[in-house]
């Protein structure tokens, strides 16, 4: 644990994901100038609600602050900022650890320790890892029949990222089948919804348009992209859009909310439902995963907490295939997949489609904008740029990421529904 936290503070401070970071800035800009709420207004993309955006203003605000009073240069891109922007972040990572390590066993924090979806979540300055925490306490409240904190974890979460919404599923339904329909609807309105809508409030009054489509229509109207099944007919037509049906944006929603109207019959008529309550969370996140249009790679990071405390409740061999999967999946998605892609298109000077903003991108600039010019990795691009032999292979990878990008979302997906289905099957009653 120490050497985690360690490493953590030597690499927090000189890693971001640019890309995404410039836009947080902006609204930190906008606070300070028109007031937070106008940021869904004026801001160029506010992809999140309203948690994330506050938790960031906070942060932020405290870390040029601390620059500032320390004659460091408050700057966005300070190390020490940046340092503070990820509090929230490294707080969640150690949390998750004594949630894990407490009730799971030492193993199972030592699995988390070692898991790159953590690290490299946490380097690219993504909210998953707060999500992670939520979802994971959501699921430890409502196993200890804590439902009301369940829920109001569970509109937390959703209050970080919209596709949460389905997590408040499992408390109502269990509520529902043991006070009835009223006492359950009401404690949904009380401990899911009205968090939700006071912390959209500000937002909502001053100009409940631009909140709606920057939050919510903006995700409907993007393409499939990164480690989504959806994503495979982009990798066909090697990312030109126009070759694309139109129902590739919203079709995905209707397995969706297939498969989320199965699990909640599913746990309304299972007699064992509080006894399986782990197994339900894992499903609903999984299926999130397998089913969303967007497949970020960050994404791993909702389930890897409740995977290994999956991991932990099995035993014999199909506890040591959970605990693989739990390791393999990450390098897979967050080290390889990355390699084959961003980095060899950053090797050879190519660009990289970005799909959220439908936009071709120069790999490098976003290299060095993220990792700086003084990163170790700089010599080896170097090292790797000026040799024939290196550059080649580098340049085969970079036009083979059609390919390669449809080999690594198969085999991402087919695990994680042979997780489901794992699930699935110890739910049966």
């Amino acid at each position: 644990m120490i050497i985690a936290n360690f490493f953590i503070a030597l690499t927090a401070p000189l890693i971001t994901a640019y890309y995404d970071y410039r836009y947080f800035e902006q609204w930190y800009e906008i606070a300070s100038k028109n007031g937070v709420s106008e940021i869904y207004l004026y801001s160029a993309k506010t992809a999140y609600f309203p948690l994330t955006v506050y938790v960031y203003l906070l942060f932020h605000w405290m870390g040029l602050r601390l620059a500032s009073l320390l004659n460091t240069g408050a700057s966005p891109l300070n190390p020490l900022v940046l340092l503070v922007d990820k509090i929230p972040y490294i707080v969640s990572f150690n949390v998750i650890y004594f949630i894990l390590r407490k009730r799971y066993g030492s193993r199972a924090g030592f699995l988390w320790l070692i898991n790159v979806s953590a690290y490299s979540t946490l380097a690219g300055f993504q909210v998953d890892l707060l999500v992670a925490l939520l979802v994971l306490a959501s699921m430890v409240y409502m196993e200890e029949g804590r439902v009301d904190v369940s829920l109001l974890l569970a509109s937390l979460a959703t209050s970080v990222k919209q596709i949460f919404v389905f997590t408040g599923l499992i408390p109502f339904v269990v509520l529902w089948r043991k006070n009835g329909f009223r006492v359950a609807l009401k404690k949904l309105l009380i401990y899911f919804v009205l968090p939700i809508l006071a912390l959209s409030l500000p937002f909502l009054l001053r100009d409940p348009v631009n909140f709606v489509y920057k939050s919510l229509f903006f995700h409907g109207y993007r393409y499939p992209q990164d480690l989504s099944l959806w994503a495979i007919p982009m990798y066909i037509v090697v990312f030109n859009v126009q070759a694309l049906p139109g129902f590739i944006t919203w079709g995905w929603v209707i397995p969706f909310i297939i498969f989320m109207a199965l699990l909640t019959v599913k746990l309304a008529r299972d007699p064992l439902v509080e006894r399986n309550i782990l197994y339900y969370y894992v499903i609903m996140v999984a299926g999130m995963i397998v089913l969303n249009k967007v497949g970020g790679l960050n994404y791993l990071t909702w389930l890897t907490p409740l995977l290994i405390a999956f991991s932990s409740r099995t035993s014999g061999n199909l506890s040591m295939k959970l605990k693989c999967i739990s390791i393999a999946l990450p390098l897979l998605s967050l080290v390889l997949y990355p390699f084959f892609t961003f980095f060899s298109a950053t090797i050879v000077g190519g660009d990289i489609y970005i799909v959220e903003d439908s936009s071709w991108e120069p790999a490098e600039g976003i290299f060095y904008a993220s990792y700086g010019y003084y990163n170790p990795l700089v010599g080896l691009i170097s090292a790797l740029k000026s040799n024939p032999t290196s550059y080649f292979i580098f340049k085969s990878l970079y036009n083979a990421i059609p390919a390669t990008s449809i080999a690594v979302t198969l085999i991402y997906n087919l695990t994680i529904i042979y997780v489901i289905s794992i699930a699935w099957r110890l739910t049966r009653y």
